[in-house]
């Protein structure tokens, strides 16, 4: 009995134990796809103890090379943005992305994926991974920042730069320069010193833009200048001189040093913001991408000479410029502007140029007026025999004499060669031709007034806070309104207020 009773028990347990089943039409299960042995030699040269002492550059390359002709497949739909990036800082998966992006990329079918999938594919070409030669891997990198930085406009600043530099390096022709950008201002900064370190190669007005180029000050944009250029040329170029003089007998600098700019010779390495691994191979060589700019590579290092600009040499620069400016406004019959802070030296050769400059105008116009009375007997006498060999049949008017088509004028006075501004004449304001949306502005924030109105008349602030910069910049040499919410900057709030406040100029 009991033998039989402990049968059935078991036999009711084992009945409700569950057992594995085959469910019938289950999907086979999708087996995950290995990554690809090349790149898993690539990761290895990471790992390889050999290998730790090298820079990230130098893996880099090497890492490169042996992925140079690599295509994938992988469907990877992410973006990867990381400054300064390798091999090494993306995951196998946004790896295989790479260069399944990449392999689209050399077909012609460039797509927007991150800063980093760009910045891979550039330090690649740097290294001329995938191409022939120099020329190639720069038409390639050429027509990448082309396409790429209207995608992303982000990654736009370095591309230039590393164009350039791409032509630099490899020594290819300097006419590929690019000059976008800060190379453009480099540019136009080399072009103006150059200019005025060979002034006697130029005309007044050349040089004169090349000094505008060189100063703080903008001259060309002075209501004086715009009406007298001709004249404020003059006389800004012989105020340069005077000075050039009084640095050379007093001074341990030159004028030229001091306002313009220095020869310099630094280190320099090329693709810094990159991450690029030189070949070792380069070989001693020049590279000139403007009379004054050129670079030199010595046993694989490079110096680049360069006249450089000292620090506030701009603004030095301006300071005779304005000077002259608000010296000569009174003459002209021009509405004055602040005058500079001048050294005495300063002030006294500006005066003394300008007082010489009108005197040497005066004795000129004088000249042109003047006539020789000496020779007016000839005059006369050859005037009547050529009347009579024009005598003909009929009768015409008697010829008049030289002399007589010609009337003696006085020689014009001071006052006489003064131009009067209209304005001025009839006794209107000038306020820096600051409109009446403009003015209330600066007044509003002279007097800690509410800005509520602004947007209330339909108007944009930033547009009425650059408005007033620039119809102030004459007067002050700066912006007057800066910062977010708009401010009066400090230094030039009394001066405001007692001009603008109280409707005082």
């Amino acid at each position: 009995m009991g033998n039989g009773w402990t049968a059935e028990i078991l036999q009711r347990l084992t009945g409700h134990v569950y057992h594995d089943e085959e469910i019938p039409n289950a999907p086979a299960p999708t087996p995950k796809r290995p990554t690809p042995k090349l790149l898993l030699a690539m990761r290895s040269l990471v790992t390889n103890s050999r290998n730790y002492w090298q820079s990230r550059a130098e893996l880099f390359l090497k890492q490169a090379r042996l992925m140079a002709n690599y295509e994938d497949d992988y469907i990877y739909n992410g973006a990867v943005n990381q400054y300064f990036p390798t091999y090494d800082s993306l995951s196998d998966v946004q790896l295989r992305g790479y260069f399944t992006w990449r392999t689209a990329v050399r077909q012609g079918r460039v797509e927007k994926r991150g800063m980093s999938y760009a910045s891979l594919y550039v330090y690649e070409l740097l290294h001329l991974i995938g191409c022939r030669d120099a020329q190639d891997a720069y038409e390639k990198l050429h027509s990448f920042c082309e396409a790429y930085r209207a995608l992303d406009p982000q990654i736009g600043h370095y591309i230039v730069h590393w164009e350039d530099e791409f032509a630099i390096y490899y020594g290819l022709d300097p006419k590929l320069i690019t000059w976008r950008g800060n190379a453009l201002v480099c540019r136009e900064q080399d072009d103006a010193i150059c200019t005025v370190l060979h002034r006697t190669e130029h005309t007044n007005d050349e040089t004169m833009a090349a000094v505008c180029v060189l100063s703080s000050y903008r001259l060309e944009r002075s209501k004086l200048y715009r009406a007298h250029a001709a004249e404020v040329n003059a006389v800004v170029l012989r105020v340069l001189e005077r000075a050039a003089e009084y640095y050379e007998k007093h001074r341990q600098i030159s004028a030229f040093a001091d306002l313009i700019a220095v020869p310099q010779t630094a280190p320099i390495r090329l693709f810094s913001s990159a991450v690029f691994q030189p070949s070792g191979e380069e070989q001693d060589r020049i590279y000139e991408v403007h009379p004054l700019r050129r670079y030199e590579c010595v046993g694989g290092y490079w110096t680049l000479h360069s006249y450089e600009r000292p620090e506030r040499a701009a603004q030095r620069l301006g300071v005779f410029l304005r000077g002259v400016d608000a010296a000569l406004r009174a003459h002209f019959g021009i509405s004055a502007i602040q005058p500079p802070k001048l050294k005495k030296w300063q002030a006294k050769i500006i005066d003394e140029e300008i007082t010489a400059f009108l005197a040497e105008q005066r004795a000129a116009e004088a000249r042109r007026v003047r006539l020789d009375f000496s020779q007016l007997a000839r005059i006369r006498k050859d005037a009547d025999v050529t009347q009579e060999r024009l005598i003909v049949e009929e009768e015409e008017p008697p010829m008049m004499s030289v002399f007589e088509t010609l009337p003696v004028v006085p020689p014009a006075s001071a006052e006489d060669m003064q131009p009067v501004d209209p304005g001025i004449a009839e006794g209107a304001e000038d306020i820096n031709g600051l409109d009446a949306a403009e003015l209330r502005l600066l007044r509003t924030l002279l007097g800690g007034g509410d800005l509520a109105w602004v947007r209330a008349e339909g108007l944009l602030l930033s547009v009425l806070v650059d408005g007033v910069n620039e119809k102030l910049y004459d007067d002050f040499e700066d912006t007057v309104i800066e910062g977010e919410p708009p401010a009066v900057v400090s230094d030039y709030r009394d001066e405001l207020i007692g001009r603008y406040l109280h409707g005082s100029e």
